[in-house]
């Protein structure tokens, strides 16, 4: 199904939906738990040609999404997964596997380069606390917006595959 919103942009306005749509995610993710990981799955950072806010479902069939959508999934993994949704070498990863938390408070963020009060190139990326730490998570970054595929993310995409295989066989 394919729905058109059209707003008069307004940063904290763009900010709930985005992170409404995380919130969807999470419902998404917590009612279809073989759904993977975001960064099991392949999907890359591409740009748009117009702004398109998918849904973790869309976004997996795509194979590809840019930074609204990728920084919406991460923050919905986190909520529905909690601890599950954290790698060695992520921000919190020890506390919140110690803490086995099943569910950790995460929200996408805006960054941008524009001056305050003047439209500009906006980014999103994923902000979550574990205790009372904030960590922040550049999905769009990790999956090749600037250049290589993030080394990590690239080892468990063959670990994915390995183990689809193994399950397979």
């Amino acid at each position: 199904m394919r729905i058109t919103v059209r707003l008069a942009f307004d940063e904290n306005a763009a900010l709930r939906l985005l992170n409404w749509l995380a919130t969807e995610n999470a419902r998404i993710l917590r009612s279809r738990p073989e759904l993977p990981l975001l960064y099991d799955t392949g999907v890359v950072y591409r740009r748009e040609r117009s702004e398109t806010w998918s849904d973790v479902i869309c976004m997996l069939a795509q194979g590809w999404e840019d930074c609204d959508a990728l920084a919406a999934a991460r923050a919905g993994e986190l909520m529905a997964r909690g601890f599950r949704a954290l790698a060695p070498g992520e921000g919190g990863y020890a506390t919140a596997h110690a803490l086995a938390l099943d569910t950790i408070h995460a929200e996408v963020m805006l960054t941008t380069r524009s001056e305050p009060d003047r439209p500009g190139l906006y980014h999103c990326i994923t902000r979550y606390r574990v205790g009372e730490r904030w960590h922040r998570d550049d999905p769009s970054a990790r999956l090749g917006m600037n250049g290589p595929i993030d080394p990590a993310v690239r080892r468990r995409w063959a670990r994915a595959r390995t183990d689809l295989h193994r399950r397979a066989t």
